[in-house]
């Protein structure tokens, strides 16, 4: 097959790769052609689609060897995570962090997938970082002996991916407490709102995924087949750091909020202070110019030469009795 009908028919029908692994664990580069099918005589396969090519949504459609359910999930709009099985098939929505071209960044995304014994699909909106990782792995020549291992591989890419994430928030939340708690005011609401925006999308990526392998822990998971369950156990343990690691990061941005919000409102109020103090003195003076400034006949000193300097002495003496008033009744703290 040449290359440029290699690229035909994987723009027919948008796919991002295809690995089919044999009984020994060894993969290797599927073509989508017209042949392909997601159920192979030996092994079993890994498709990856993007759900933004049509191509890609109409195969999936025209697949009969998928429950309609589960077709129908993966197409769905909805992209609110959720998990459902029937024998031995598993199927649902997951939350995933989207990559970008220098590593993953701090957006999510949804993955579908459908996982049985013989084959894994997995489609997308937008690419994420997991999938990219554990494709790197098989290509590097990692060995998988089922479509169970190689879904537990991909959930745990999400996981470190998310834990990773959390590290470089932690980092980014102990240079703003650095700042915050220095000698010089630092006015951090706009770097602290932006870090408790993304620890709000982890905490819904982490909730996610924890309640919908929870399900696996359930009575009702009994339908489901043991190495489901046993993937859930696992995945929901790991969950369960991340999830308390991700509600410590929230607690800590709002303390630093907390304690932005105090500084800042603390700084405004010694300036009110002052600005009162300095209002409260001049306020005599001002008072004496405003009566000395009246053109009105019989004006104290108006005939006298020294007329200013008696004004200016008692608009002094005025703010000094004002000053010893203030002082004697503990005004000032």
């Amino acid at each position: 097959m040449s290359a440029n009908k290699v690229e035909d028919t994987e723009q027919v029908h948008g796919f991002a790769w295809i690995f089919a692994f044999d009984e020994q664990s060894n993969a290797r580069t599927m073509r989508p052609d017209a042949s392909f099918s997601l159920e192979q005589d030996k092994g079993f396969v890994w498709a990856h689609l993007g759900l933004a090519d049509t191509r890609a949504r109409k195969w999936i459609a025209a697949q009969e060897l998928i429950f309609e359910d589960a077709r129908e999930a993966v197409l769905s709009s909805e992209s609110h995570p959720q998990l459902e099985w029937r024998r031995d098939a598993l199927w649902g929505t997951l939350y995933d962090i989207q990559r970008e071209f220098n590593g993953f960044g701090d957006d999510s995304t949804d993955v579908r997938f459908i996982l049985t014994p013989r084959f894994l699909l997995t489609a997308r909106r937008h690419p994420i970082h997991s999938a990219d990782v554990v494709r790197r792995r098989i290509e590097a020549g990692a060995e998988i002996d089922s479509s169970a291992a190689l879904f537990e591989q991909l959930v745990d890419c999400i996981i470190d991916d998310v834990g990773a994430a959390l590290h470089r928030i932690a980092g980014r939340l102990d240079r703003v407490e650095d700042r915050v708690l220095s000698e010089t005011l630092s006015d951090e609401r706009a770097p602290l709102l932006e870090l408790r925006r993304i620890i709000s999308r982890y905490n819904r990526l982490i909730g996610g995924l924890h309640n919908v392998f929870s399900r696996l822990d359930r009575p009702r998971s009994e339908s489901a087949a043991e190495i489901y369950r046993e993937i859930g156990m696992r995945v929901v343990q790991r969950i369960t750091s991340l999830h308390d690691d991700v509600h410590l990061l929230a607690e800590r941005s709002r303390m630093l909020q907390d304690e932005v919000d105090a500084q800042l409102t603390s700084e405004t109020n010694r300036n009110l202070f002052v600005l009162t103090i300095l209002t409260t003195l001049l306020l005599p003076a001002t008072l004496v110019t405003g009566f000395f400034g009246m053109n009105t006949k019989g004006m104290f000193f108006a005939e006298s030469d020294n007329a200013t300097l008696f004004a200016a002495f008692f608009c002094c003496l005025a703010s000094a009795i004002v000053y010893w008033i203030i002082r004697r009744n503990n005004i000032l703290g």
